[in-house]
């Protein structure tokens, strides 16, 4: 009786712990300084497209259509950076749309097409930075 009741503690105690561990490496995570930025623009394909990654302080994860907004285009051709990384997102650009816009144009990334949704700023596109 003594050694269920000395096993039973014991196994509290570890589910204890295991929950404090959790917690704290969540709350780590949780911690960890992420910002809106364009973090690398690509030309693939022999220039036939063209990659722009993003970084948020929110995770892309929405069941809205994500959509980067460079100048007055749209583009809403993207996947995750990684199956793992929900705060990194990349947009695909077709060699004609990345030919419209310039550097200086405001980049913005919202949830849904069209006007009035809540945007993330991302700052100004720097065509110098392509390939760097």
């Amino acid at each position: 009786m003594i050694a269920r009741v000395a096993m039973c503690s014991l196994h509290g105690w570890t589910m204890a712990v295991t929950a404090v561990f959790v917690l704290l490496s969540a709350s780590a995570l949780s911690q960890e300084k992420r910002v809106n930025a364009i973090v690398s623009l690509k030309a693939v394909n022999s220039g036939q497209t063209y990659e722009v990654t993003i970084t948020s302080e929110e995770p892309f994860l929405r069941s809205d259509l994500p959509v980067l907004r460079i100048g007055d285009q749209e583009i809403t051709i993207s996947r995750a950076r990684a199956p793992d990384q929900h705060y990194a997102q990349t947009f695909l650009l077709t060699a004609e749309q990345y030919g419209k816009v310039k550097s200086g144009d405001r980049v913005a990334f919202q949830w849904g097409s069209g006007e009035g949704r809540r945007q993330l700023e991302m700052g100004t596109l720097d065509k110098s930075r392509l390939n760097k």
